[in-house]
């Protein structure tokens, strides 16, 4: 981009530019509980006025910093209120956990139906293995062998309804029943892990799942949405959330579940 065109760009953000409000989540709240359209109009003007900004890398202010650092605490609690406490963990530590890896509880992905669906066949699969002396301690959703086995075929997409049951994807990555939000909202697709050993009972395996949590830049175009009521939405570009990493506001990090089950 040259000169010429960063200076018209900017221009043009300068023209949107709006007053910084402050306490986005007392916005965000009387926008959920009273339909407030006036304080959606000016969160989602704020939002977009940044996303200018954004998207030729313009610096923000020390209150547009903040003000982005408080939407996302901000939905931390909106999480905790509506029981998505696991995606309200991750959007505060996005914002406050200086990139440390953290752990989350085993429910969120253990309770899930794509989940115990995927389980099962995969230990179908280890019990295989284990019946033609092969090796069997270590196998991913993702590992070929596994998700091009007819075993696996049921589980792929084209063969379950998304939103009640999720669906393996041909690569083997795990996607979500759309139903169940709060999985969704925590992790959208991920591949599971299985590490087995006999037991005395038969089989112990140790289930994990590891994730970033991380957005997409601008070019992906992608939208976060979030649901403040019924029929009030504020649209939040992944762009804008990814570049709050550019800018020192958030950092990335990973994040992992396990939990261990005993099967015959």
């Amino acid at each position: 981009m040259n000169i010429a065109t960063l200076n018209q760009k900017s221009q043009a953000c300068l023209s949107q530019r709006v007053e910084i409000p402050g306490a986005p989540l007392w916005h965000m709240g009387i926008t959920g509980a009273f339909g407030n359209e006036d304080s959606l109009e000016l969160l989602q003007n704020t939002i977009d006025y940044l996303t200018c900004k954004g998207q030729i890398g313009l610096d923000f202010t020390d209150d547009e910093k903040e003000f982005m650092k408080e939407l996302f605490e901000a939905m931390w609690w909106g999480g905790k209120v509506l029981g998505m406490k696991e995606a309200a963990t991750l959007s505060n530590h996005y914002v406050n956990g200086e990139g440390r890896q953290i752990s989350l509880p085993a429910t969120v992905y253990s309770t899930s139906v794509i989940v115990k669906d995927v389980s099962i066949g995969m230990k179908k699969y280890i019990k295989q293995l284990h019946d033609d002396k092969k090796t069997f301690k270590q196998l991913k959703s993702s590992d070929s062998a596994f998700r091009t086995h007819k075993i696996a075929a049921p589980l792929l997409r084209g063969r379950r309804n998304a939103n009640n049951f999720g669906y393996l994807l041909p690569e083997g990555v795990l996607l979500t029943e759309q139903k169940n939000k709060r999985l969704k909202n925590t992790d959208h697709r991920f591949i599971l892990q299985a590490s087995t050993v006999k037991s005395s009972l038969g089989f112990t395996t140790t289930w994990r799942v590891e994730s970033i949590y991380d957005f997409e830049p601008f070019v992906k175009g992608d939208i976060t949405h979030l649901e403040l009521s019924h029929d009030l939405t504020l649209k939040l570009p992944d762009g804008l959330s990814h570049y709050l990493t550019k800018i020192g506001v958030a950092k990335s990090f990973k994040h992992y579940s396990q939990w261990t089950e005993n099967w015959k």
